[in-house]
Order: C-alpha cells, then structure tokens, then sequence
C-alpha cells in the first residue's frame, strides 16, 4: 500500500491526452474509512457507483487555499449529477478547524479530518495532492497543480460525470 502513490504518480506521467487510452491502465483506490470533521466516518466503499475527488490539502497550505475555489467550482457545477469532492486535511496544527477554514472561505465541499495515517497509506507526501476517481474506485487522474483554472482539472471532472 505504501507504494501505491508512486504507482499512480508513475501512471499519471504517462498519461496522453486521450481519455479512451487511460481507462486500460486505471488503479484501484484501496478501501478507506474518513472520518469527517462533522463526526462522522465516510466509507470509500459507499461511493462506489459515484465519481469524486479526494483533495488532500491543511490549512496552513497556500497552494491549497490557491486551488480551492477551482476544486469549489467543480463541486457546484456537478454536485446535482452526484459528484463530490471530498477535501481530506493531515499534517495539520492540533487547532487547527478544517471544516471551518473551508467555510471561511467559502467553500462547501466537506472534509475529512486527521488523515494522516491515510496519506501515509497512500504514499501522499504534500498538498496538495488531488486525486480523480471513477464510479468503479479506480484512481483516473492524480494531480499536484494549484493552478484553480487549470484545465485537465475540468475536463476529467468532467469525464468522470459522464462516465
């Protein structure tokens, strides 16, 4: 598991443009239990048959709060086609209030608190970190871009919704 990363970062670099070439050479994202900042636990497994984004991101991160708004966009424009975008906080201060930091900017995707051990599990080392995810499970696009208009995050946002 602790290398799983590096086989999806190693996947991604030879990624073409193409999406119909992607799909033989997809990873599956191992089962994974978050536990969101509103107390409750989310079960990757529960959203098998839904596309989403694991966004692993802290608060104190400035590339993070740069993408936000573009992963903030892409949640409204495709949330009532059942897609999500799951911020996922580790390696943060012990006062630190993900959940809250979001809101403040005016963000509302939820987020996962405490994710260390499940960074570690798969290898992320920075943020932020933006996986893509199918409705099969399986990790189609990981990307470490800031850049909120960057447009592959879009497309494959758009690519999964369609799927």
């Amino acid at each position: 598991m602790k290398h799983l990363l590096a086989l999806i970062l190693l996947f991604s670099c030879f990624i073409n443009s193409t999406f119909a070439s992607e799909q033989e050479n997809l990873i599956q994202l191992p089962p994974l239990t978050l536990e969101m900042a509103d107390g409750s636990q989310l079960k990757t497994a529960e959203l098998l048959g839904t596309p989403y984004i694991l966004h692993f991101w802290a608060t104190w991160c400035p590339y993070c709060k740069k993408l936000q708004p573009g992963l903030e966009k892409i949640h409204q424009k495709y949330k009532r086609h059942g897609f999500r975008v799951i911020g996922v906080s580790f390696r943060e201060d012990d006062d630190a209030t993900p959940q809250q930091s979001l809101i403040n900017r005016g963000h509302h995707f939820k987020t996962a608190i405490k994710a260390d051990l499940i960074a570690q599990q798969l290898g992320v080392k920075g943020t932020p970190t933006t996986l893509f995810i199918n409705k099969q499970g399986q990790v189609v696009w990981l990307t470490t871009t800031s850049d909120p208009d960057d447009k592959k995050l879009h497309d494959y946002a758009a690519k999964l919704v369609s799927d």
